[in-house]
């Protein structure tokens, strides 16, 4: 057995490659490590993929990306939604002849929730005040 791990640490016995190794590794010098930084020229980056690209480049060649996958998101988005418009009026009449009363109430309660919802947003969002609640006292109009 060339190497144990125990309390301390790994230890190696001597002459075996594993603590060879470890010598060497103890031994390097700092002088001896390459400094990137001294080659680092921050027109051309060391990039991983085309490594002679400039930052100019890096920079056009992003936003040509931004602006293609955009512009087939939106073309895909189109395509997706032309193919369905003719299945939409399908899927309604469908809807209308196979949904219980019970189903089409809970829908109708949804869609009025929100609505709610969505009203209160919009009279917050321009600063009107809270609707006030109209009293519930029944009085004659023609009472003076």
């Amino acid at each position: 057995q060339a190497c144990s791990v125990g309390g301390g640490g790994r230890r190696c016995s001597p002459g075996s490659p594993a603590h060879s190794l470890r010598l060497r590794d103890a031994l390097m010098d700092l002088k001896d490590i390459p400094d990137r930084w001294k080659r680092f020229s921050p027109e051309t980056p060391p990039y991983k993929y085309f490594p002679n690209r400039t930052r100019k480049q890096t920079m056009v060649w992003s936003w040509m990306a931004i602006a293609g996958f955009t512009a087939f998101g939106y073309l895909l988005a189109e395509v997706v939604d032309r193919h369905n418009a003719g299945k939409e009026e399908i899927y309604q009449e469908y809807a209308k002849q196979n949904m219980s009363y019970e189903q089409a109430t809970m829908i109708k309660d949804q869609q009025e929730a929100f609505k709610g919802i969505l009203m209160r947003a919009r009279r917050q969002r321009l600063g009107l005040p809270a609707q006030a609640h109209g009293s519930v006292e029944i009085r004659d109009p023609f009472d003076s």
